[in-house]
């Protein structure tokens, strides 16, 4: 088949790209063109902005793909550009949604369903409003393909995914623990890292795409992709301790605490205050849906970062001499009560 990836060439999009060519297709990629990939001589690329939204449609005009994957849509207008630009000629779109759409629904469960997305909006926080117009944009996306589909028959299927995990996670959000751990130095988990997830490996995102290309019942549909295991913060760092063969002082500091001293908890990425557990029922019945276990893909993922990563360390690492004055200063008061 002929298959265009929007994006394709950092950390999710390449994957999916790759695994498409390892099973025969034909991949055109749609980018700026400013990462290289090694993805071989053959892989096409289309260079453009897809946020240029009037250039994009044209550049598309007159193309057809039976495929097309959108790992990029991050607003309504992202995905109207691509309805407009595909809608006469694809087979099956693919948009790459996110599970932060049910963060911004009022006192959400666990684990999440599907339809929870149709749950009532929490207001937009007055600060640190980042994480709420992701969710709320993307929960837009998924609208407008939503309507598209139901009146005019679009194609498309959603993915919504936890935190991707994986090789070649530009995010540095798994290293910024693994680089921890390779210091050798205490490690603060906030609330003691016992915050509950479930991740998705990159493999098993595609996966679940190139083994349900063309697949008419999903369209229409959204679907969650997450691991299977339910694992606590702190048994993913003992784990990555472990793999890395380090000893680990876990500290356990309130996230109240943090945030009252102004260092936050932006050094530790997956600390969250409640649980965040996808059920996957739905994908497992109607995509065939499976998850690589949770200690082969975390030894994967570590592997990775210590033997090909060669950028700089995450930016949160700058805060490595203050978390440890913060260790520190914790343990002088703790020793004082007692």
């Amino acid at each position: 088949m002929k298959i265009l990836v929007i994006g394709g060439t950092r950390f999710l999009g390449y994957h999916i790209a790759r695994k498409l060519i390892e099973k025969g297709h034909d991949v055109v990629l749609f980018n700026r063109g400013l990462s290289s990939h090694d993805l071989g001589p053959h892989v096409k690329l289309i260079r453009g902005d897809r946020y240029d939204y009037q250039a994009f449609v044209e550049k598309m005009r007159g193309k057809k793909f039976e495929v097309v994957v959108d790992v990029i849509a991050y607003r309504a207008e992202d995905s109207l550009a691509a309805i407009k630009a595909f809608q006469t000629s694809v087979g099956h779109f693919f948009h790459i949604s996110t599970a932060a759409v049910y963060i911004v629904t009022r006192d959400y469960p666990s684990p999440l369903k599907e339809e929870d997305f149709d749950r009532e909006l929490y207001p937009r926080p007055k600060k640190n409003s980042g994480w709420w117009e992701y969710g709320y944009q993307k929960r837009k996306c998924e609208e407008v393909l939503r309507g598209a589909h139901r009146k005019q028959d679009f194609p498309v299927t959603m993915l919504r995914l936890p935190i991707v995990m994986g090789e070649k996670d530009y995010t540095l959000r798994a290293y910024s623990y693994f680089i921890r751990l390779q210091d050798s130095k205490p490690l603060i988990l906030p609330d003691g890292g016992m915050n509950a997830f479930t991740h998705v490996y990159q493999g098993d995102i595609a996966k679940t795409i190139a083994s349900n290309l063309l697949n008419r019942s999903s369209f229409g549909q959204a679907y969650n992709l997450a691991q299977e295991e339910i694992v606590a913060l702190k048994d993913f760092v003992l784990k990555a301790a472990e793999i890395l063969k380090k000893k680990v002082e876990i500290v356990d500091i309130p996230s109240k605490v943090l945030e009252n001293i102004a260092i936050g908890t932006s050094f530790s990425p997956f600390s969250m205050r409640r649980p965040f557990i996808l059920q996957t029922q739905k994908a497992k019945e109607e995509l065939n849906f499976s998850s690589t276990p949770f200690n082969v893909w975390l030894r994967k993922t570590v592997d990775w970062f210590v033997k090909d990563y060669k950028g700089d360390p995450p930016k949160n690492y700058r805060l490595r001499e203050k978390e440890l004055e913060i260790i520190r200063k914790f343990k002088k008061a703790i020793k004082s009560i007692h």
